[in-house]
């Protein structure tokens, strides 16, 4: 295969050595003449040559270096500054470069999509020995110029904000919505910086942005024909914070009810925890003693929680951890130690086991019987053993005692804020039926809560399907509720009202920029956060 064919016609190659290392290429130039770059003149009249070694794009995974014999040219015009000038070999390798054109391009696109340092040590791997430095030089060679010229004509914009220094220093990113790509990044958030960029480009028609007031002026005092459209994710945003802070205040530790029962309606605490005790050994005749005596703790710390609202403060009147409080407030039924019997130390004795507790032995009396015949197990292990299989055979029992035992303590309704928070926000179609109860027992106690819940689900079904004269309607409904945070809402909406109509007429959103936004993270990520605002434009609009 000719290799001459990948090389300007002006170049021929002489020989080709193949190292260890790399492939060297020798190459000579076959112009007899060349232009003087600064007068434009032609010359022959040769001066001298030297050798040019650029590297050039890999073969077979080897690097390349060319060694190209170069001429240099006296230049024949007397009023040139220039005297002496070096060949040009244009498109193919340029003045000063160290690298072809081709693979310059490469490297380049690589410095766009990683760091320079990561890129270097990437390219040492492959044969080429660049630095941080010299890669980052490539970046700063993209000529502007180009992209200026094609944000002339732009008509359609988003517009966002992002933060250099979280909370300390932000910048702008303008977004074609069109191409979806970035047009432009300000090194401020500021009315000012935003008016300045708009000014220079009269022919945007229509702008994307969140509902902050910066970009707002910017847009009214430059040109108010331009279309805003207020984002539908920021609103909708806007509304769930409203509900999320209304919960929050109204059940800061989350909401539950306790059906009436008699266990916890005694004004006396002595007289409570005595009625207590004898509900709790009557309901759960079943218990142990140690566990009813743990269930009659458990109902003292969740009344007790009933009045002070604090597992903190009921952990210290009850000189118990709040490990163990927040657990016992959650228990709705006694807890019961389920132990694993050791099954393998009765296997020998279990034909005779049987009949004994089916004949009504005691525990004592049937580990007396084992203990002669050479059992070595303890009393404790027998009991449990006993009461398992008691436990399984079909004795016929009384049917108070049945009742009793099948008598569960009272449930309790509860739920935590952020299921609240859930349930209002959420579609009625999306809930089971245990949580639709669960929202009906929550609207019996508080109207307000119902009304904020339909006035919620109002709205989300008027922006779903853009209906616009509902959006009206629905602002001077709940613009003067009584719920303070529902109202300021309306309030702010109005102030802004045309863009978010526009929102729901309009197409366009502003996910191009927020995507963009994410991808900015990243390249500062990329840069260790220490890269200058130059370098950073340059990747996030020519990436």
């Amino acid at each position: 295969m000719n290799l001459n064919v990948f090389f300007p016609e002006n170049l021929m190659i002489q020989s080709i050595e193949n190292n260890e290392h790399k492939i060297l290429i020798y190459l000579k130039s076959k112009s007899n003449f060349s232009h003087c770059p600064l007068c434009g003149m032609k010359s022959q009249h040769v001066h001298s040559t030297y050798i040019r070694k650029p590297l050039d794009a890999s073969i077979l995974s080897k690097p390349v270096q060319l060694k190209i014999q170069a001429k240099k040219f006296f230049c024949l015009n007397s009023n040139c500054k220039r005297q002496i000038f070096t060949e040009r070999f244009t498109g193919f390798l340029n003045t000063y470069r160290r690298l072809t054109v081709r693979l310059e391009e490469v490297f380049l696109q690589l410095s766009l999509s990683m760091s320079a340092e990561a890129l270097s040590r990437f390219l040492f791997k492959l044969g080429y020995e660049r630095s941080g430095d010299s890669l980052l030089d490539l970046l700063r060679r993209i000529d502007s110029t180009e992209k200026e010229i094609k944000n002339q004509s732009l008509t359609h914009i988003g517009v966002d904000d992002f933060s250099f220094r979280r909370g300390v220093e932000f910048g702008t990113v303008i977004c074609d919505l069109k191409t979806h790509r970035p047009v432009e990044i300000l090194a401020s958030r500021s009315t000012q910086a935003f008016k300045e960029w708009l000014e220079k480009h009269p022919s945007v028609k229509l702008v994307t942005r969140d509902r902050a007031t910066t970009y707002t002026k910017a847009i009214h005092s430059t040109n108010p024909d331009i279309i805003q459209i207020a984002d539908k994710w920021h609103f909708l945003k806007n509304l769930l914070d409203v509900v999320k802070e209304t919960i929050s205040s109204r059940f800061p530790k989350g909401w539950f009810i306790i059906p009436e029962c008699p266990v916890l309606e005694t004004t006396d605490n002595e007289t409570d925890i005595a009625t207590t005790n004898e509900e709790s050994t009557v309901s759960h005749e079943s218990l142990s003693e140690k566990e009813q005596s743990k269930w009659i703790l458990i109902l003292e710390v969740q009344k007790v929680y009933q009045q002070l609202g604090s597992i903190r403060q009921t952990a210290r009147h009850l000189k118990l951890s709040r490990t163990s409080v927040t657990k016992y407030i959650q228990l709705s039924e006694p807890p019961k130690q389920i132990r694993k019997p050791r099954v393998n130390q009765f296997l020998p004795y279990l034909n005779q086991i049987t009949p004994w507790c089916q004949e009504g032995k005691t525990a004592i009396w049937i580990h007396k019987q084992l203990i002669q015949q050479g059992f070595k197990g303890a009393p404790s292990s027998t009991r449990r053993k006993v009461q398992e299989i008691k436990a399984t055979l079909s004795i016929k029992k009384n049917k108070k005692v049945e009742d009793k035992i099948n008598k569960k303590p009272p449930k309790y309704l509860k739920a935590t804020k952020f299921q609240l928070i859930s349930l209002i926000w959420r579609k009625a179609t999306s809930l089971t039926q245990q949580e639709l109860d669960l929202l009906n027992q929550l609207f019996q106690g508080h109207s307000d809560l119902s009304e904020l819940y339909t006035a919620v689900q109002l709205f989300r079904d008027l922006v779903t399907m853009g209906q616009v004269v509902k959006l009206s309607q629905w602002l001077e409904r709940y613009v003067n509720h009584e719920i303070k945070l529902l109202r300021e809402f309306c309030r702010r909406m109005k102030r802004d009202e045309q863009s978010i109509i526009n929102a729901l007429v309009y197409p366009y959103t502003n996910a191009i920029c927020e995507g963009n936004v994410n991808r900015i993270k990243m390249i500062k990520r990329q840069m260790y956060g220490r890269a200058s605002f130059k370098l950073l434009r340059i990747k996030v609009l020519y990436a």
